[in-house]
């Protein structure tokens, strides 16, 4: 069994009733509950054999033998490898397509992926985290996934809210917490673990909700979700809120169609989750709404540029009256079948992006200002990964569907023999996206009958 720190079994004691509290400390013997989550932007027959998550339609728990993230279905964007608990916060805050989401403290991207799918790439997602390195992780994982109308900041909240006021539908904060509910599954968070932990995340909490509320729009809702027991970072700071916004009501969750439990102490509306009831580690989720008021606009604060601004972002989007880049047209043209997803389309530098709807992001640190297209170079057009990820096969002018060993080929970085994968080779060095059971990995470029391996450094496996 892990070593428990004392004040934390004391805690536990007094939230619990004594028999629940022994079969509590019992379930700390038992291996973590290993968890996959299905994309629903690419729908598959893969895993869906494996036993479910009881509060996610798409959640699947694996065998602890089984190593999924190996999978070429993994590295394709088929599934997502999330702890079952995890998965609740987005299943309450039910997203719908046509929404304006923002996801505040996204990294590493499982819940801002859930929420797409349940978009549908209609809508807007802003995905934020304040650490820009964490943030990398966050839009690696998007573009994995095939998110396509997600964009994605590093900023603190005042900042976006300052910029956002009452703009979005529906917010999730899975906040920063004391991590108690992950002793079970990462040893090093009981090492971290201090008694006064909790007490310094609650003024964090406080503040990152504070900012949360205003970019909500009135008849929005929020979900506040951590991954801790602790009643001071979850029952007792939500009193709190409310009592100092009269216009924030708790909304009822649905435990029982959810299979958790009810929140403690004096709100009961909120779910919990116990690794010793359900399969899954420790989690705390409850659903907010603000009242909804006649006057108010939806609609965020537009910022002019200054002279000295210097954050990614500044003086670098594309009016939105601008001609789209006739080398991102010509290649749409030759690869491209049909017609191209709409949106506003701006520009970084070389790099072209589609925002779902038009966006004022200057002055804010953006990580991906939309759907990465790809880079005019040159006078031509260099496609993205994103691109390739975010389209489905019968997409693309020129694919090859590739073998098991081809396939871990590419993704390990090396070109490919393409001398029979043509019935007639396609002449000026085209752009493949080269596929595995009918799914994009990826691009290449064919040339001299070999398809030269375009796959990002960062995404080569060893």
């Amino acid at each position: 069994m892990i070593p428990l720190p004392e004040t934390f079994l004391n805690q536990m004691k007094d939230l619990l009733p004594p028999d629940e509290f022994t079969a509590f400390c019992k379930s700390y013997e038992n291996p973590t509950v290993r968890g996959l989550r299905l994309n629903k932007l690419k729908p598959s027959p893969y895993y869906n054999d494996l036993p479910r998550v009881p509060w996610c339609a798409e959640g699947r728990i694996y065998p602890e033998a089984e190593r999924p993230a190996k999978s070429i279905f993994y590295h394709a964007g088929l599934f997502y490898i999330q702890e079952p608990s995890a998965m609740c916060p987005v299943e309450v805050l039910k997203p719908q397509p046509g929404h304006r989401v923002l996801d505040l403290c996204a990294a590493p991207g499982g819940k801002s992926a859930q929420i797409a799918g349940h978009m549908q790439g209609e809508g807007l997602l802003m995905s934020n985290d304040a650490s820009p390195s964490r943030s990398r992780a966050l839009v690696k994982n998007l573009e994995r996934m095939g998110v396509t109308n997600a964009v994605v900041t590093t900023e603190l909240p005042k900042k976006l809210a300052d910029r956002f006021p009452e703009f979005f539908d529906r917010i999730l904060v899975d906040a920063p917490c004391s991590g108690e509910g992950m002793f079970r599954r990462d040893p090093d968070v009981v090492k971290a673990y201090t008694a006064n932990k909790p007490e310094a995340c609650v003024e964090m909490q406080t503040d990152i909700l504070r900012h949360a509320i205003k970019m909500l729009k009135p008849g929005g809702r929020l979900v506040y979700s951590t991954c801790t027991f602790n009643i001071m970072e979850n029952e007792y700071l939500l009193a709190g809120i409310c009592a100092r916004n009269q216009e924030l009501v708790i909304v009822p969750i649905d435990h029982t169609a959810l299979g958790i439990s009810q929140g403690l102490a004096d709100l009961p509306q909120a779910g919990r989750i116990f690794p010793h009831l359900a399969s899954g580690e420790g989690h705390f989720v409850a659903l907010l709404e603000k009242a909804c008021e006649a006057n108010a606009s939806g609609r965020p604060r537009t910022v002019a540029p200054t002279s000295n601004d210097t954050s990614v972002g500044a003086n670098c989007v594309r009016p939105h009256n601008a001609k789209i880049p006739k080398e991102f047209t010509e290649f749409c043209k030759a690869y491209i079948i049909g017609n191209f997803p709409t949106g506003q389309i701006v520009s970084h530098g070389a790099n072209l992006y589609l925002q779902p709807e038009p966006l004022d992001l200057r002055g804010l640190r953006v990580a991906r200002s939309g759907w990465h297209l790809g880079e005019c170079a040159k006078g031509r057009f260099v496609p993205s990964h994103a691109l390739a990820m975010g389209l489905r096969k019968s997409d693309f002018l020129h694919t090859v569907e590739l073998s098991e060993e081809n396939a871990n080929r590419y993704l390990r970085g090396q070109s490919l023999d393409a001398s029979e994968m043509f019935e007639a080779q396609p002449q000026s060095k085209p752009w493949v996206v080269v596929c595995y059971e009918s799914y994009p990995l990826g691009w290449t470029r064919l040339v001299q009958g070999r398809l030269k391996n375009n796959l990002p450094v960062g995404l080569v496996i060893s």
